[in-house]
């Protein structure tokens, strides 16, 4: 993956992580703390209703008592119900009836939701309520019989709400008259509620508490100062969702932002940091595949150092190269020279025997001299002959001059040798009848390749030896004798050349000295060509090799690089050569 595409996937990972870790954190955070405000609403509201209902207990305690002590109304309606001897229903009509209205305008001006005027049997005098005057309640007889005090809780009744609920008596001469007056507890909780905005309401008796949930957040409040009193306060989740629904836009719109601001930044460090890189990249390709010149490195203390490492690798490479170059001459040379002293010992045996031969006879004046002088001048001349053809040879391996690259077809070049050592299929059938041996077929498959880089004639040279080689191998042994020439591309910009014949093979005993100097199956020949040919391909960058068909015959197969051969034995330059081509492969 190229650097660019690295920085910005990794730019991108961290600012998605980062707006990820920061949006979540922040998220829950928000959440913590409306949940918190939720709670603190609540707690605020129990304090404010705690508050007001201490305020309308303490008011209710003293409330009522007076009025059962000395209030004038009250005193009437006792000496009323006195004199019909506790009895409602003897009572005066007319005197119930006043009685009975100005209960009314009493709670009225108590500020009492509820008044009864109630006789010691519970039938009620006079109420707000219209109809319920003339009815009997044994609560309300049962209540005005206790002593007053605190305002105690009145469970909701059917359809009602519940109220707090307060009571004075008044005895005499064994007639009892009570005034029980209440107030709804539903209007203080709504004030309260609308002031904090929670919504309180009072717990039925008998229902189940409720639980918190997606749409609320809902708590029991307990009351002290009133037993038997619960509150349910409610808080809807309504504002946080929408709170949270706005976080999220703006954590998504900020997370676009800063992804968008980390691309570029990737973007603009990418350019600048592969600039530099590419460039050095393109400059030791090129070094490689040509010169060892040094390069230059821009961008940064780092690329600098790294330039400078390459060049003085390249540096000890050259030096290397250049090493081993003389030491393989001199091996070389020790190698020629063995065998050349090795190839002239053999023929200077007959033609010193031929001399000492001659000398002989001459010395006797033995008339044998003549006949045997035309023989033994001929060996002389025909060993001679031979010991100038190694020494020719030898020098011509020697002698091989590097390789001149330019940029060739190597298809043509090899559709050139093949054409030249190609015949037709068969040959015509002799004067008697019979045919005649098949000649020598060769042929060429040819994939698209590049232009490589290459010595033209070298390489015509090398493959003019195996094909030759080939056609002989297989015609000692076949009257069909073939050779097939195949050329493809490889990976790593290189392409394959093979050679193919249907001959014998190599014998297994010759496989290890294949391409040494020398070393030859055939009758005639120095045993050179495979060492020529090995030496031009290891010049051009390349490797050759040989194996056995799997249905016999000899394969050459020869790998060579497009760009040529890397680090070709020139001087170093003191100058930094920029690229001025396309970069290469």
């Amino acid at each position: 993956m190229p650097l660019a595409a690295r920085l910005l996937l990794a730019f991108g990972l961290v600012a998605i992580i980062a707006t990820a870790f920061v949006g979540v954190t922040l998220r829950e955070a928000s959440r913590e703390v409306i949940e918190s405000g939720f709670a603190d609403r609540i707690d605020a509201a129990h304090a404010g209703v705690r508050q007001q209902l201490a305020w309308e207990a303490d008011a209710l305690r003293d409330l009522l008592p007076p009025l059962c002590r000395h209030d004038t109304f009250v005193d009437k309606a006792h000496v009323e119900l006195e004199r019909a001897k506790g009895d409602p229903d003897a009572m005066d009509p007319g005197s119930r009836i006043a009685i009975g209205r100005q209960v009314p305008s009493q709670a009225k001006a108590l500020r009492l939701d509820e008044l009864s005027l109630v006789a010691g049997n519970g039938a009620v005098l006079g109420a707000e309520d219209g109809a319920r005057i003339g009815a009997r309640d044994r609560r309300l007889a049962e209540l005005i019989k206790a002593p007053g005090g605190a305002p105690r809780l009145r469970p909701a009744r059917a359809g009602g709400e519940p109220s707090l609920e307060v009571h004075c008596a008044l005895t005499d001469h064994g007639v009892t008259l009570g005034l029980v007056g209440a107030r709804r507890i539903g209007p203080v909780l709504a004030r309260i509620g609308e002031a904090y905005d929670v919504r309180l309401t009072a717990a039925r008796e008998g229902q189940p508490a409720p639980r918190s949930g997606e749409a609320e957040v809902v708590r029991v409040l307990h009351f002290p100062e009133i037993p038997g009193l619960d509150v349910v306060a409610s808080v809807s989740r309504d504002p946080l969702r929408q709170a949270l629904g706005r976080l999220d836009r703006s954590i998504a719109l900020t997370g676009a932002t800063v992804l968008a601001i980390a691309l570029a930044i990737a973007v603009v460090l990418a350019r600048s940091l592969s600039r530099p890189l590419v460039a050095l990249a393109r400059e030791t390709r090129e070094v490689m595949s040509g010169a060892p010149r040094r390069v230059e490195g821009r961008g940064g203390r780092e690329i600098a150092d790294l330039a400078a490492a390459f060049n003085a690798t390249i540096d000890e490479l050259a030096a290397m190269r250049k090493r081993l170059a003389a030491t393989e001459r001199i091996a070389a040379r020790r190698e020629v020279a063995r065998q050349i002293a090795h190839e002239i010992k053999n023929p200077l045996a007959p033609i010193r025997a031929a001399v000492e031969t001659l000398r002989r006879l001459r010395q006797r004046d033995d008339p044998a001299f003549d006949d045997y002088f035309e023989e033994a001048t001929s060996t002389v001349l025909d060993e001679v002959h031979r010991i100038a053809n190694i020494v020719t040879e030898f020098t011509r391996f020697a002698r091989l001059p590097p390789p001149s690259l330019e940029p060739v077809d190597l298809i043509a070049i090899a559709r050139g040798v093949v054409t030249l050592h190609a015949a037709p299929a068969s040959a015509e059938p002799t004067a008697g009848g019979t045919g005649g041996a098949a000649a020598p077929r060769v042929e060429l498959v040819a994939d698209p390749i590049p232009r490589v880089s290459a010595d033209r004639d070298q390489i015509i040279q090398v493959l003019t030896n195996l094909v030759q080689n080939g056609l002989d191998a297989a015609a000692a042994v076949r009257r069909d004798p073939r050779v097939s020439v195949t050329i493809g591309p490889l990976p790593s910009d290189r392409v394959r050349i093979v050679v193919r014949d249907n001959g014998p093979g190599v014998a297994e005993e010759m496989v290890p000295r294949l391409f040494e100097p020398y070393a030859t199956s055939k009758e005639t020949g120095t045993g050179l060509g495979l060492a020529i040919a090995q030496r031009i391909v290891f010049e051009h960058g390349g490797e050759i090799s040989y194996r056995k068909a799997q249905k016999g015959g000899a394969v050459f197969e020869i790998w060579l690089p497009v760009a040529g051969p890397p680090l070709l034995e020139k001087p170093l330059g003191d100058t930094t050569v920029r690229p001025r081509g396309p970069e290469a492969p």
